[in-house]
């Protein structure tokens, strides 16, 4: 299988997991009026290996970090290794770590991504860390 389908598989993952346990849009019950629904949060999945020690990131932290939290960046999981990732189904070609990070919408995230502030930030992480993937996806249906 190639990492193409690999990638492909967990956004169907998280596809099947949105449509078996999440995606409770705003009804309207008898009576009452419909409250138009929020942007749904959008999820962040980087998976990489680290190149030198944690330390090396803080440059990197302090640059996007601010530019992250304005973005409604939430830390929900992270992973040091393969050792700490529990593979239910297929196979996980990586090595390294993963983190798991949430945002208020798809459109504070990608607007987040690509802004300037953000690309001279993610050049001061080129030398400490390799990004095998970074997915999005929204959390909503």
């Amino acid at each position: 299988m190639t990492k193409g389908a690999y990638f492909s598989s967990m956004v169907g993952s998280f596809a099947l997991g949105a449509l078996m346990f999440g995606g409770a849009g705003n009804t309207a019950s008898a009576g009452k009026s419909a409250v138009p629904a929020a942007d749904p949060p959008a999820y962040l999945l980087a998976v990489g290996k680290r190149l030198k020690p944690p330390e090396a990131l803080a440059v990197y932290r302090q640059a996007a970090g601010p530019l992250a939290r304005a973005a409604g960046y939430q830390l929900l999981a992270t992973q040091p290794s393969k050792s700490t990732v529990h593979v239910l189904e297929g196979e996980w070609p990586y090595e390294g770590f993963v983190t798991l990070e949430k945002f208020t919408s798809l459109k504070d995230l990608l607007g987040f991504w690509n802004s300037e502030g953000y690309q001279a930030a993610k050049k001061l992480r080129a030398d400490a860390v390799k990004m095998d993937c970074i997915i999005a996806v929204e959390g909503g249906l």
